[in-house]
């Protein structure tokens, strides 16, 4: 049989999505803006949410702010869809009212579309037509919804995290209360939290080429325990793990 590329951890981070493999997976109490869809290639992936609540399949999916703990103990891929760039998938993901198994025959396409690439996980452009197969079986199975036209410019100006917030809200020409109102409605958090979310991503992916405090610096953090800080909270996972647990260094 073959096997992950245990020398090699790989992932990759894209506007849409991001996407990873690694060897195994656990993670600290968190919520994520984003949309995870977790495939254990070996056994099952538990997702527990406070209280106790827990569950577990081979394929797992973990819709938007959810607060959770993951943990797969063998070979896992790992997807993370921006909801704004893949409402479809966003929209998906929610039917349930939170993490569910997927137990059809989309969850078996695709397990056996992670399990067909186990040996060359670790390949950035491998992991990239993963992510994108499994986004398009999803887009078959869920409507689009789109985004009211005010909130869809704020959000293309501030995925840039260097923008300046108050020139972006100036020019819907609305109130900002109301405007905070929609863009909750759509988005589902604040547009703070929503800019500390797009910094988060690009520390990320920064982490490939810098150390964990010149990651924090580039994305616009104040210092690395601020950058700490909202990773765990976010991600569940410290800065230190995602550089050498899953990009790969």
């Amino acid at each position: 049989m073959e096997r992950l590329n245990e020398s090699r951890i790989g992932a990759v981070v894209m506007e849409e999505f991001a996407a990873r493999a690694s060897t195994s997976t656990t993670s600290t109490l968190h919520a994520q803006h984003g949309v995870g869809i977790l495939v254990g290639l070996d056994g099952d992936v538990v997702v527990t949410e406070p209280g106790g609540g827990r569950v577990r399949g081979r394929v797992v999916v973990v819709p938007p702010h959810l607060p959770h703990e993951v943990a797969s103990p063998g070979p896992t891929v790992g997807l993370l869809y921006d909801p704004e760039r893949a409402p479809h998938v966003a929209v998906y993901s929610r039917r349930q009212g939170g993490a569910f198994p997927l137990e059809d025959g989309l969850g078996a396409r695709l397990g056996e579309a992670a399990a067909a690439h186990r040996a060359s996980l670790s390949h950035p452009e491998v992991l990239s037509g993963l992510a994108r197969e499994a986004a398009a079986w999803l887009g078959r199975e869920a409507p689009r919804r789109g985004l009211d036209g005010r909130v869809a410019r704020v959000l293309e100006a501030l995925r840039d995290p260097a923008a300046d917030r108050r020139l972006a809200l100036a020019r819907v020409g609305i109130s900002e209360a109301h405007l905070q109102t929609l863009f909750v409605r759509d988005v589902g958090l604040p547009i703070r939290t929503y800019q500390l979310w797009r910094r988060l991503l690009v520390a990320v992916a920064a982490s490939a080429r810098l150390d964990a405090t010149g990651a924090a610096h580039a994305a616009g953090f104040a210092d690395l325990a601020h950058f700490s800080r909202t990773c765990r909270r976010m991600l569940g996972y410290s800065p230190t793990a995602l550089r050498s647990g899953l990009l790969g260094e």
